[in-house]
């Protein structure tokens, strides 16, 4: 009588868990498809760009001493 208890009970757990085992499964793809995205964009070149290696030329130019505003 226990094993027919356990085999009905044990259905719908048993599907919840292989839900979870194919969720996991998708989420682990997915970072390793970005993990591969990342890494080819830095062997390309276009990888991630720091806010130092960033030209200055965004049209801000100093202004005189007697003005109001330091930069334009």
């Amino acid at each position: 009588m226990a094993p027919v208890t356990l085999q009905i009970l044990g259905g719908p757990l048993e599907s919840v868990a292989q839900i979870a085992g194919i969720a996991g499964t998708l989420v682990l793809a997915l970072m390793i498809v970005a993990l591969g995205t990342l890494a080819y964009k830095q062997l390309r070149g276009d990888g991630v760009e720091w806010p130092d290696d960033k030209n200055d030329d965004d049209g801000v130019s100093p202004g005189n001493t007697d003005d109001e505003w330091d930069y334009y």
